[in-house]
């Protein structure tokens, strides 16, 4: 079976709102139970009605401690409140490198290693465009933003974005 290709592309998020579930994680995180968690405690039920865009998205960031952070949930209103056992955060707006997949037939072909496997590791190492640097290293607030795009009328397919700034001699 022939793999999908890779495909990047260049984005902009203005200041943007998001709510969902933070979770401190470290090379021992149990992501089954961080997932089976997040459903018990309503999922993305209780963050619909104030969502922007309801495709799930995961948000990779350092807190205040330096540690890693991973924030499941949407893009939400600016009106949106917390339901209880819910995180409501603003994050500053910048540039991303978009890398992911054709469209895939399926949804668990997305989710999976021919999608966002293969997503994540080429996200690991590829070069910014022209003119930009990498800003996803310890020093910055998000270092990865993941988005799963379910059943479109395209099909399915898994993003994931890098933080990226324009370089400082262009």
């Amino acid at each position: 079976m022939n793999q999908p290709k890779i495909i990047t592309y260049q984005l902009h998020l203005d200041d943007f709102r998001f709510l969902g579930n933070t979770n401190v994680v470290d090379q021992n995180s149990d992501f089954a139970a961080i997932w089976t968690n997040f459903f018990q405690m309503g999922g993305y039920a209780p963050i619909l009605p104030y969502a922007v865009d309801e495709k799930p998205i995961n948000i990779w960031f350092h807190d205040q401690q330096g540690r890693d952070v991973y924030f499941q949930g949407l893009f939400v209103t600016n009106g949106a409140q917390a339901p209880e056992g819910y995180t409501l955060m603003d994050f500053p707006g910048g540039d991303f490198l978009a890398v992911t997949t054709e469209w895939m037939e399926s949804n668990e072909e997305a989710v999976g290693q021919a999608g966002n496997g293969r997503c994540n590791e080429y996200a690991d190492t590829v070069n910014p465009p022209a003119g930009y640097v990498r800003a996803d290293g310890p020093e910055s607030l998000i270092f990865r933003i993941e988005k799963e795009n379910a059943g479109t009328p395209q099909g399915s397919r898994y993003e994931v974005w890098i933080p990226i700034k324009k370089a400082e001699n262009t």
